[in-house]
């Protein structure tokens, strides 16, 4: 097939130099031309198109913000030559058109109980059309109206979250809670947003194999819908070395009954523990309460009672008690 169509087309130009592949040449120029006419001539003449034009919105009241983003593009119905429609084609991509909301008549939406507005597009075809700079007539615009929203703008201020992952050296770990300076920012926009914002968090940063106290700058989560005033934090993460530490605590019977004695095995119970090694001394005063709370405990059973465990001390880390559970044995008291 492919040996056919060739063999078609050799046929159809004739041999270099002959004469019917002069004429061929003579008649694809002529051909051309003549579509050239045609496309000027045609440009010449009065058409309609709808060309999508890019909009700019512009000088917005400093105290409120658009809750929603107006359309970027308008749908313009134009009238005119057709060169000049053409050449707004190829500008349109370039140089949008502004829509000057400060000088612009828009009317608050009827019964809204928000700050809803709407602009009637007719009423910017003077404007537009002197934008332009162009012969065409702007006979309508798509949407015919513009709805938009405002919101007032308001500040607070709100924590800051470190958001780091942190992994220790081995017999390291993080000492209390990270410190974030400033530890809390001042953030403004739209009342709407920060109704819903309760901590502004720091970019994501994972630090490995830390056995010291590091300090870093970390950049805050922005976002355009609000402002910050503060663009970046120092957060120090406080890292010791720790031991582990081992007591032997006394368990304490609270809610005993008048009318009986309990006696509970063992009456001692093993605390174990993770300090930081500058803390280690302060276990000396064995903080802990161990205790059993008979007044939750169901004494008719004949299962153990749970041990239980408060006054822990902040820089104790990974608590563990053995046993949990102790025996126990009712005595009634002689009346």
């Amino acid at each position: 097939m492919k040996g056919i169509s060739w063999a078609w087309l050799r046929s159809f130009l004739g041999t270099p130099g002959s004469p019917a592949n002069r004429d061929v040449v003579v008649f694809i120029f002529f051909l051309l031309l003549s579509f050239v006419f045609w496309f000027l001539n045609s440009l010449a003449k009065d058409i309609e198109a709808e060309i999508r034009y890019p909009v700019k919105y512009i000088n917005l009241p400093t105290d409120r913000v658009l809750v929603e983003d107006l359309p970027p593009r308008l749908n313009l119905y134009l009238k005119g030559p057709g060169y000049s429609i053409l050449k707004l084609r190829l500008a349109g991509s370039r140089t949008p058109v502004m829509i000057d909301i400060s000088s612009v008549n828009y009317r608050r939406v009827p019964g809204s109980r928000t700050l809803t507005y709407y602009i009637m597009t007719s009423g910017l075809v003077p404007r537009l059309t002197s934008q332009l700079r162009t012969d065409c007539q702007i006979t309508s615009i798509k949407p015919d109206t513009l709805f938009f929203s405002f919101d007032h703008i308001v500040s607070k201020s709100v924590p800051v979250t470190p958001d780091i992952e942190v992994n220790t050296e081995r017999q390291y770990f993080v000492k209390g809670s990270l410190v974030v300076d400033p530890d809390s920012v001042v953030i403004t926009g739209p009342r709407n947003i920060l109704d819903t914002i309760s901590t502004i968090k720091t970019r994501f940063r994972k630090l490995t194999g830390l056995s010291e106290t590091v300090k870093r700058n970390l950049v805050l989560v922005a976002s355009e819908k609000y402002s910050l005033s503060e663009k970046r934090v120092n957060v120090t993460i406080p890292v010791e070395q720790f031991t582990e530490a081992e007591l032997l605590v006394p368990v304490r019977i609270v809610n005993i009954p008048d009318t009986i004695d309990v006696k509970i095995f063992p009456d001692a119970v093993t605390v174990k523990c993770f300090v930081a090694v500058t803390d280690y001394a302060k276990l000396k005063d064995r903080p802990f309460d161990i205790f059993i709370d008979l007044r939750r405990a169901n004494l008719n059973s004949s299962q153990k009672i749970t041990v239980e465990v408060r006054n822990v001390p902040t820089f104790v880390n990974s608590l563990r008690i053995s046993p949990t559970e102790v025996d126990f044995i009712i005595e009634r008291k002689s009346r």
